[in-house]
């Protein structure tokens, strides 16, 4: 299975956030999930890889070249894919996973969230499952956001239902491959 996790290049404020991303990172390869994400060693992207790695993790990073001065690309993942544009490296993270995971983020973390969200509802790919790691509420506000979107009909309910929420990544985890697997999703994490 792929699951790609959104995320962001910085650490946040509390410590919790880098703990739970090596934790993720640590149990991503226990659980042979390969992680599909955007490419940097930097801030929460970079804890969450180098866990995967130093756990004999696979890891699949997206970087787009020379977009980003104050980030460097993880050469030691896996396999690491250049794109030219950073709409290329979104249109990859978008495709190339089974389901996603979204962590404690800034806008770029949103954007990505909300890309996929339409992607789904307009058909551009197909519906997988979306988690969002909600610690200490940090998404309440989102998800009454597309809880309202969906009551006033300014979105496709089926949509909103499909993104997990959960303030614990291992239950969030468990869903998010339980959801894959009902979707058609075998155990050894292909279709």
């Amino acid at each position: 299975m792929k699951l790609t996790v959104f995320c962001g290049s910085r650490f946040g404020r509390a410590n919790q956030y880098q703990l739970v991303a090596k934790q993720l990172g640590t149990q991503l390869a226990a659980r042979h999930i390969e992680l599909v994400y955007g490419g940097s060693q930097s801030g929460i992207m970079g804890t969450i890889s180098q866990a995967a790695l130093d756990n004999n993790g696979d890891v699949l990073g997206i970087y787009p070249e020379n977009l980003f001065k104050s980030e460097l690309p993880r050469h030691n993942a896996t396999r690491l894919i250049t794109t030219k544009t950073i709409d290329e490296r979104k249109k990859l993270l978008l495709t190339e996973a089974d389901a996603f995971l979204v962590f404690p983020g800034g806008i770029g973390t949103l954007e990505e969230l909300m890309q996929a969200l339409s992607w789904m509802d307009i058909g551009l790919i197909k519906t997988k499952p979306m988690g969002v790691l909600n610690m200490n509420g940090y998404y309440d506000s989102l998800r009454q956001l597309l809880d309202t979107c969906s009551e006033e009909q300014f979105m496709n309910p089926a949509i909103v239902d499909n993104c997990l929420f959960s303030n614990n990544y291992q239950d969030l985890l468990e869903d998010i491959v339980n959801e894959a697997v009902q979707n058609g999703l075998d155990a050894a994490g292909s279709n």
